[in-house]
């Protein structure tokens, strides 16, 4: 493929089609923290250029992202894995020219999603062992040998129960056994 064709095929995989607008979804959006900036991204692209996120994937845009969530592409956001990839640390806000918070656009979007049961791999998984756990990671017996070996204290016990009650207030086991679909990372796509 020359340069001129793959080109060409990215200018056509960034297209819009606008006949799938949510009007519903937008106004969610404006409703919640964060979001009343929404409309005001002109795609001027500073948060593409300070996203720590975005320098590691070509693929992943806050503005795309922004832009998708102005022209109401519900479907189309909640199947991508680029709603649960921002690691929200607000560099796209510090630089962002007209105050628009695409951290926290994207977040209420991922919200929005485990609202009606679409969540990623990895979310799931970590706020599965969460539940279980009271951990989002188990620690290995091999590190807590290595800890004691060089005196380090021993890791605080987790109260399970405590963190129960607080889950159960929050709903988040009961919104894990109603996921509906599952995003997988491209790794895992590309393997099968």
């Amino acid at each position: 493929m020359t340069s001129q064709e793959s080109e060409a095929t990215s200018r056509r995989s960034d297209k819009i089609n606008l006949t799938k607008t949510d009007k519903s979804f937008i106004k969610s959006l404006e409703n919640l923290p964060g979001g009343e900036a929404l409309k005001l991204c002109y795609q001027c692209g500073s948060c593409i250029s300070s996203c720590p996120v975005a320098q590691f994937l070509s693929e992943y845009k806050p503005a795309q992202i922004v832009r998708m969530a102005v022209y109401g592409l519900k479907d189309e956001l909640f199947a991508s894995r680029n709603i649960w990839l921002c690691s929200t640390c607000y560099a796209c806000l510090e630089r962002c020219p007209e105050g628009v918070r695409p951290a926290d656009i994207i977040r209420a979007i991922a919200n929005l999603a485990f609202k009606e049961g679409i969540v990623h791999i990895a979310f799931k998984e970590s706020a599965t062992n969460i539940v279980n756990t009271g951990k989002m990671f188990e620690v290995p017996e091999i590190r807590k040998k290595k800890r004691e070996k060089v005196g380090l204290p021993k890791l605080p016990e987790v109260n399970i129960d405590e963190v129960q009650k607080l889950l159960k207030s929050t709903g988040l086991e009961e919104r894990l056994s109603n996921v509906k679909k599952v995003i997988e990372s491209s790794e895992e796509k590309k393997s099968e």
